[in-house]
């Protein structure tokens, strides 16, 4: 692959150590994701899809976004995943920084990937992070009502502080019975802010016979908390 076509220089960062100041390798795993700078415009990108790479965005607040190819290969781990991770980000020349995956972007016919997003980290600022929701337990539900369950939401929108990013979201749903769902208002993690709609449903148990769910209702959540955040 060739080099980087980009004049504009990266400004150098101090990131590289957040990782270990905020503990953030006990709260999620990181990753590595080698990728270039790129021009910007759509003819650009275009170029960049038809060599076989895939365009993205490296943003911060207080600097200019940067554009940036990298390929599906480095790309894979941090979308295809059931976890969140930290990403360290090495663009060829310049540096690495310390970042999460903000948006992906997916062809409506291929579902291939053909832009990413990517928000770098800073100390003391909260970033908005996708991530993802694990069922836990066997639904009373289905277990004993002959219920059938559908996992409705699988990702949700999150603000936290990096120290405070779970890699996954564990949700308890052992005493949910059939007619019962369990939203985004019933999540309760401490130092994390839930963007998704509080009435977006998560889970719900439908009754077979009846086959419909206009009955669901909001599930109460334990005295121990429905649902942990993975350490």
């Amino acid at each position: 692959m060739t080099g980087f076509t980009d004049d504009n220089e990266l400004i150098p960062t101090q990131y590289s150590y957040l990782l270990s100041f905020f503990g953030v390798q006990d709260i999620m795993s990181a990753i590595t994701i080698e990728a270039k700078k790129r021009e910007t415009g759509k003819k650009a990108s275009k170029a960049v899809r038809n060599a076989g790479l895939i365009p993205g965005v490296f943003y911060i607040k207080g600097s200019e976004s940067i554009s940036l190819s990298t390929t599906h290969k480095q790309l894979r781990p941090a979308v295809y995943t059931a976890e969140t991770h930290l990403i360290t980000l090495n663009v060829e020349g310049t540096g690495t920084m310390d970042c999460v995956l903000r948006d992906v972007t997916f062809d409506p016919v291929s579902d291939e990937i053909v832009h990413f997003d990517l928000q770098g980290i800073i100390a003391g600022h909260t970033v908005h992070v996708e991530v993802p929701i694990i069922l836990k337990g066997q639904a009373k539900g289905v277990t004993i009502g002959g219920g059938l369950l559908e996992h409705i939401t699988h990702k949700i929108n999150v603000e936290c502080l990096p120290d405070a990013l779970p890699e996954h979201i564990d949700l308890d749903v052992t005493s949910l019975e059939v007619g019962r769902a369990l939203h985004v208002s019933d999540l309760k993690i401490a130092g994390v802010k839930f963007l998704s709609p509080p009435e977006t449903v998560i889970v719900v148990i439908h009754n077979r016979r009846k086959g419909g769910t206009d009955d669901a209702v909001v599930a109460p959540v334990t005295a121990t908390g429905t649902a942990s955040a993975k350490a």
